[in-house]
């Protein structure tokens, strides 16, 4: 140890401070545990659940409120079939069947979900079989400030402005994680448990819905320790509006047919759809979905819309044109049984209080990454295969596949959330902090690859690596570039290294994060290569349909000879 490092002990470490850090800190706390939770920006202020990208939050429960035939078996077959065999069923399982759970203790905290009279306010949401998608209005801020007081109430500790470099890990086993403050000095945490909740790695992308901080850290940090990562092609991307501000684009809405017209005002959607296909179908498929996937023909509007851009027919800013103008709202919302017909009230008031008259107004859409399906492959316990680092929320992966219901992932942060903080504490729970020799010399030369004392601009390397991800990785992909793209991944992390300006902490806050989106970018490209054919959220244009031969599971383990793992994650939960 340095007599510069800083040195934290605690029984529980838990990086991040959304929806799933929060849930996991509370149990934790609940089992007698010491909780200590870090955030690399500001508590219950950062991260992807303070961060609004839709007028509502879609929160799943098959308790029957939309229709009286949902139920948690009815949830898991919805599930299951989403994923295509990509999932982990047993996690699936828990899923569907502890999410009512998660409903009654956020509504014991004070989560209000809208009410339809004397019922919960649900529609059916992305390939959903029923609606069961509770509705929480101003997304999922409810929920960050409901759990977020309580645990302010309890005195858990934290730490703000403080980011996780790297994990501590010794002989399969996380023993805490090194630290940099806002002052870039270092500071070791020893801790006997720790639960990554980092969240994904949208920032990847020059047009993604999700805050500035989200950079796959965790992701990274997991993958340079040991643990395994799985399903990284599979993400959603979707249509999202561009201006006048960010926000995604709800599949209920193309129910009202929308125009789409390039920069001069010219439909193009047919433009770009193979012989045989009708338009109307296109559309009717989309709406059942938000996400982009491959598994029905509605991927021919994202893919029109990114091929028209790549063409040029975009605007300057990137996208293209949306209008509802000389749509029948009268009969389009006539049918109260439509979930469009629910939500438009909503909706529509949500967009005139930012200045937009849905019946009127053209805005800008575009393609954008939104949460990616995989990550750190977890137990029923949320714990990877590094013993001790436990994992919740969109950093961790199993109980979802090739495509996610929407209105799953808050749900599943509660769950998992819940579950990686019992175990954690259970966990830590007599057991003394293992002592791991040369962590400050392992912290050392880990940073000093940062040299910091060249021209290149941080900010114009990052917005290098974005364009080229939205190219290569977004939506339409291929060999040609994917393989483009490990390249570019590879070389702006060695002009960052080599030849990029970090003059303040913060610089190298964001050097440490284009460093991690520059790691996940080459293991996503790895993994959308190694994956030749189309499923759900991951399309090759080379290899547009789905194959058989491709039904097993892509685990990125660096102990692997060519660092990636081919099996089911069904057979691997069984111990086959």
């Amino acid at each position: 140890m340095t007599s510069e490092a800083r040195e934290v002990t605690t029984d529980v470490l838990i990086v991040g401070s959304g929806g799933a850090a929060l849930r996991a800190a509370l149990e934790a706390d609940s089992a007698g545990a010491s909780v200590l939770a870090v955030i690399k920006g500001e508590f219950r202020k950062s991260g992807a659940t303070f961060h609004s990208v839709a007028e509502i939050g879609a929160f799943n429960v098959p308790d029957g409120a939309g229709d009286a035939e949902d139920n948690p078996e009815v949830f898991l077959n919805d599930i299951l079939t989403a994923a295509q065999g990509m999932a982990d069923p047993r996690l699936s399982a828990i899923l569907a069947n502890e999410a009512t759970d998660t409903l009654r203790y956020l509504e014991h905290y004070g989560v209000h979900f809208e009410r339809a009279g004397d019922k919960y306010l649900v529609f059916r949401a992305c390939f959903s079989s029923k609606p069961r998608s509770h509705v929480i209005q101003d997304h999922f801020k409810p929920i960050l400030k409901a759990l977020g007081t309580e645990a302010t109430r309890r005195g858990i500790k934290v730490m703000d402005r403080l980011m996780i470099v790297n994990l501590i890990a010794r002989d399969g086993e996380c023993l805490g994680a090194h630290a940099i403050d806002a002052d870039g000095k270092p500071v070791v945490i020893r801790a006997k448990s720790t639960i990554l909740t980092t969240g994904g790695a949208s920032q990847l992308f020059a047009k993604n819905l999700y805050p500035s901080d989200i950079t796959g850290d965790g992701y990274a940090m997991a993958h340079r320790a040991g643990a395994r990562l799985v399903n990284l092609e599979f993400m959603q991307a979707g249509v999202s509006v561009l201006t006048p501000f960010i926000n995604l684009f709800g599949n209920y809405l193309w129910d009202a047919r929308p125009n789409l017209t390039d920069r001069d005002g010219n439909p193009f959607l047919a433009d770009y759809l193979p012989r045989g296909i009708e338009l109307d179908d296109v559309i009717r498929q989309k709406e059942r979905h938000f996400p982009f996937s491959a598994s029905d023909i509605s991927r021919y509007v994202e893919i029109s819309i990114q091929q028209a851009i790549n063409d040029g027919r975009g605007t300057p800013e990137g996208g293209v044109y949306m209008d509802f103008v000389g749509r029948d709202f009268d009969a389009i919302l006539k049918d109260s049984s439509r979930s469009i017909a629910k939500m438009w009230p909503l909706t529509y008031e949500w967009y005139k209080q930012r200045g937009v008259d849905l019946y009127r107004d053209k805005v800008q859409i575009t393609c954008s990454a939104h949460a990616i399906n995989g990550g750190l492959y977890i137990d029923s316990d949320a714990e990877s295969n590094l013993r001790g680092l436990f994992a919740a929320g969109e950093v961790a992966a199993g109980p979802h596949g090739a495509d996610r219901l929407g209105g799953n992932m808050a749900m599943t942060c509660q769950v998992f959330g819940r579950r990686a903080g019992i175990a954690a504490a259970r966990r830590a729970r007599g057991m003394d902090h293992r002592m791991a020799q040369d962590i400050d010399r392992e912290h050392q030369a880990f940073m000093a690859r940062f040299k910091g004392d060249g021209s290149e601009s941080l900010a114009d390397l990052r917005g290098e690596l974005q364009v080229a991800a939205n190219r290569h990785l977004l939506i339409i992909r291929d060999k040609a570039g994917l393989s483009r793209f490990k390249d570019v991944c590879r070389d702006i992390r060695q002009r960052l290294l080599q030849r990029a300006r970090i003059d303040t902490p913060e610089d190298l806050v964001h050097a440490i994060e284009l460093d991690n989106l520059a790691d996940v970018g080459e293991l996503m490209a790895t993994s959308a290569l190694a994956r030749r054919e189309s499923r759900g959220g991951h399309y090759r244009r080379d290899f547009p349909e789905s194959d058989p031969a491709y039904e097993y599971n892509l685990l990125l383990d660096r102990n692997e000879p060519d660092g990636v793992l081919r099996a089911r994650l069904g057979d691997l939960s069984s111990g086959t």
